[in-house]
């Protein structure tokens, strides 16, 4: 009994499992049926189309269509003149051919609509140029104008400078002109020449008019000076007399002076020594060379008294001297009491200085 009750339970056990492999294999044969009807569908019949990606658009720069540059009135010439609208259609069919045109794009692509706003750009720019055209063709009739003028300007210039070609004539003559006046002036001036040469003999020369020998200026002359105690006097007497005082460097004088000779040496240090002992007691001792022989002198005096004195002294000091007399040349100074440029005015300061015990003179120069 229980044996027989285990077997149908393995028997219903058994087509349950059958069952479940039975409802697989359906679904796998659905499955397969679909997959396949869907990849016909897809690869042969076209009725299912990948979508396609699409690209951003870049957005298309504004070409900028060039005008043509208006020429200058001098190179603007007759050619020029009636090329300017065929350049003009060639710029305009440059512009709109380097304009790209409107692509192809397929019905799902929205690029269409900007191109469709380019299209009345292009018409107004051609526009544009076709009204520019005859304002470019204005101008060109003045142009030659004024080139049909500038030959008469040419010719007027050509007329004004041929007076200019006879002014060379005109200046040669003039040149001819000074020339002959130099030559004649030369000639004249040579006859006076010769005349002077052969009238050139010794003549007396008139005297001057008594009216005329007070003219000319007038210097007082007190005196030339080789001493400075004299000048020194004769200076303070003069400003005394109320006169303007001037010393004037004169010329050099030859005059006899007297020197203190107190040795002779040939070594210049020895001599150079004794005058550094002299020095001690007189600051006008001096070495001379005397063809290679060094003369020491205690001093040269133009008075005769102060190099007597001088000596005494000096030989009381210690030093024998012995006086001997040298003529030298001397510069002296001369001592002016104004110059006048009326004589009457110059004797009166004249008498001035007589009155005042100084001795001058009248000089005219």
């Amino acid at each position: 009994m229980d044996f027989k009750f285990s077997k149908d339970l393995d028997d219903s056990s058994n087509q349950a499992v059958d069952g479940s492999k039975g409802n697989q294999n359906v679904l796998l044969i659905v499955l397969l049926v679909l997959v396949g009807g869907f990849a016909y569908v897809y690869f042969f019949t076209g009725l299912i189309k990948p979508l396609k990606v699409q690209k951003p658009v870049e957005a298309q720069l504004p070409q900028v269509v060039k005008k043509p540059i208006p020429t200058r009135e001098g190179e603007l010439g007759k050619g020029s003149a009636t090329n300017v609208p065929s350049e003009i259609n060639k710029e305009s069919a440059a512009a709109s051919a380097g304009k790209p045109e409107p692509a192809k794009v397929s019905q799902a692509s929205p690029v269409v609509v900007p191109v469709a706003k380019e299209a009345p750009k292009l018409k107004e720019e051609a526009k544009k140029l076709e009204a520019a055209k005859p304002a470019v063709k204005k101008p060109q009739p003045a142009l030659a104008e004024k080139k049909g003028q500038k030959p008469a300007a040419v010719k007027v210039d050509a007329n004004k400078t041929a007076p200019v070609e006879k002014k060379p004539p005109v200046a040669a003559e003039k040149k001819e002109v000074t020339a002959k006046k130099a030559v004649d002036k030369q000639k004249a001036v040579g006859g006076e020449v010769k005349v002077k040469k052969t009238a050139a003999k010794p003549e007396k020369k008139p005297a001057a008019a008594p009216g005329q020998a007070g003219s000319g200026r007038w210097t007082v002359m007190v005196g030339s000076y080789l001493l400075e105690d004299a000048l020194a006097v004769d200076l303070v007497r003069v400003r005394k007399a109320g006169l303007e005082v001037s010393v004037v460097p004169g010329a050099r004088k030859k005059t006899q002076m007297n020197r203190l000779f107190l040795a002779e040496y040939s070594d210049r240090s020895a001599a150079q020594a004794e005058l550094d002992k002299i020095r001690r007691h007189t600051s006008d001792a001096f070495i001379m060379d005397h063809g290679g022989k060094y003369a020491v002198y205690a001093g040269s005096y133009l008075l005769n008294e102060r190099a007597l004195s001088e000596k005494e002294r000096l030989t009381a000091a210690g030093f024998p001297l012995a006086l001997k007399l040298a003529e030298v040349s001397i510069p002296s100074k001369s001592l002016t009491a104004g110059t006048f440029s009326d004589k009457k005015t110059a004797e009166a300061a004249l008498k001035k200085l007589k009155s005042a015990g100084v001795k001058a003179n009248l000089s005219q120069q």
